[in-house]
């Protein structure tokens, strides 16, 4: 009995030792763990809720993105909510001492097959309102960071914030006098490729990072046509908001409405939006109907990247 008793009061240490060490490591697992923390690269402009006043959008409750651990080809979804961004399953640091790189974009698309071949938003689907913006708005960002960087996060903030990829064009329509009866029963606009399906490749490296062309035909064209003509107000006109590819175009997209004044119907057309349509930037034009024809009396590349654009005149014609 004595021998027994000796055995297990020996024994104590033992077990308590192994206990303590299991418990260090559920601890350094959880201190170990991969956080997130996100925004969107240009000051005030983020994602989904869309400010048409100052062109600034924001995660909202439900967003998802799809993340990258460093040389993994498989994404983990990583969805924003009440106390901050959550992945589908746990991911831990390799190690607290060295870097590594991560990559992320948004929106989450379950079809990812690789980080060198995420499928944009179909923007031939666009309805052309500053509510749905976000839906089209890709969203690409890397991020080189160890675990002492801050505090276990991966920080897609600062220079490694999330980056607009495609180009937003906002395109206002005035009247010139008010008072005037005018409504808009459609619009078109028409460019090479810029509303093709596209897929977002993170090569090895960022400098190769980019759009790509999916395996679709090619999609020049997006429409709006109204069952009931839209009234155009006096002061503020009214707006279009639409997503298209970054390129650089060997002709000028062609913008046309079709309206109706003073129960009259009326077509007009313009050429002069200019070639470039780069990534990140946000065109602002701005058209005015006058019984003489369209006049683009307005111009500016703003919020994710401003600019300013000449006049562009536009010929009236009235609808055969």
């Amino acid at each position: 009995m004595n021998k027994i008793l000796l055995m297990g009061v020996c024994l104590l240490p033992l077990v308590a030792g192994c206990r303590q060490n299991e418990l260090a490591q559920e601890v350094n697992n959880v201190e170990a763990a991969i956080k997130l923390r996100a925004s969107v690269s240009v000051p005030g402009l983020s994602r989904t809720v869309f400010d048409a006043e100052d062109a600034s959008t924001s995660f909202s409750e439900g967003d998802a993105i799809g993340f990258f651990m460093p040389e993994d080809e498989n994404q983990v979804k990583w969805t924003l909510s009440g106390d901050g961004w959550n992945s589908e399953v746990p991911l831990m640091w390799e190690n607290k001492v060295d870097e590594f790189e991560f990559c992320a974009y948004y929106p989450y698309a379950e079809d990812t097959e690789s980080r060198e071949s995420v499928p944009m938003p179909d923007l031939s689907a666009q309805k052309g309102d500053a509510a749905g913006i976000g839906a089209y708005d890709f969203l690409a960002a890397r991020c080189t960071s160890s675990y002492s960087s801050n505090s276990g996060a991966v920080s897609f903030v600062g220079n490694h914030a999330f980056r607009h990829v495609c180009t937003l064009l906002s395109v206002t329509i005035k009247k010139d006098l008010s008072g005037e009866d005018v409504r808009i029963s459609g619009a078109t606009l028409r460019g090479t490729g810029l509303f093709s399906r596209m897929r977002y490749k993170f090569a090895s490296s960022s400098v190769d990072d980019g759009v790509q062309p999916a395996s679709s035909p090619s999609v020049d064209e997006l429409s709006f046509d109204y069952e009931e003509p839209v009234e155009i107000p006096d002061e503020t006109g009214y707006s279009l908001f639409i997503i298209c590819n970054p390129t650089v175009l060997s002709e000028s997209p062609r913008f046309s409405i079709a309206y109706v004044r003073d129960g009259i119907s009326y077509t007009a057309t313009t050429d002069k939006l200019g070639k470039e349509f780069l990534s990140g930037t946000f065109n602002k034009y701005t058209l005015k109907l006058t019984k003489e024809g369209l006049e683009l009396v307005g111009q500016e590349i703003a919020g994710w990247d401003e600019e300013v654009i000449p006049d562009i005149p536009l010929t009236e014609t009235p609808a055969e």
